[in-house]
């Protein structure tokens, strides 16, 4: 599927899992976050250095797509953008827009549907499942909040509740991909 070299994708995801960083650390992940540098030699200061790079290059979210295309080698006509993941082999990312150049959707979504059946939403790993993954399994997801994708703290962060048993869960996805889910979400 990838017509896109993988140095140039694992630049980009590197941006966006650094987006991720707060959130990591909201969630006491951070030793999963640099495993997942190090997998691609990596530390921590570097993947920002790159973060910071591709977010200067990308800019706004009006240039984000065209940008995107560009960072990636894409085709400067397509009205969409799909590739596989480097960083979380099994997904894809897919950037889509209404046809005007807007952007619609910009996330990742699981390929296969792989993830070992739990008795709790809880306790997942990070990066294990995709919004549309976890709502099938422990949905249905309901409102939530929505942060931008060019969010200072939060980019491209959602967060849903949902009811599981007898308990109120709320669960946090950044890109699309899980997060973190816990109890009596507020």
């Amino acid at each position: 599927m990838n017509t896109i070299p993988n140095s140039a994708i694992v630049e980009f995801e590197t941006y966006v899992l650094m987006t991720m960083k707060l959130r990591v650390k909201m969630s006491k992940e951070e030793a999963e976050l640099e495993a997942k540098l190090s997998e691609q030699g990596l530390s921590v200061d570097d993947a920002q250095r790159v973060h910071d790079r591709v977010a200067d290059f990308l800019g706004g979210e009006a240039s984000f797509f065209q940008n995107t295309k560009k960072l990636l080698g894409a085709d400067p006509a397509a009205s969409s953008l799909e590739f596989s993941s480097v960083l979380w082999p099994g997904f894809e990312f897919k950037v889509i827009t209404n046809g005007g150049g807007r952007l619609e959707s910009a996330r990742y979504w699981h390929r296969s549907r792989d993830v070992p059946i739990v008795k709790l939403p809880i306790g997942l790993p990070i990066w294990s499942m995709d919004v549309t993954e976890f709502n099938e399994r422990f949905g249905p997801l309901n409102g939530g909040r929505k942060f931008p994708l060019f969010d200072e703290l939060l980019p491209a962060y959602e967060e849903y509740q949902f009811e599981w048993g007898e308990e109120n869960y709320g669960a946090g996805f950044c890109w699309g991909l899980f997060m973190v889910s816990a109890m009596s979400w507020d």
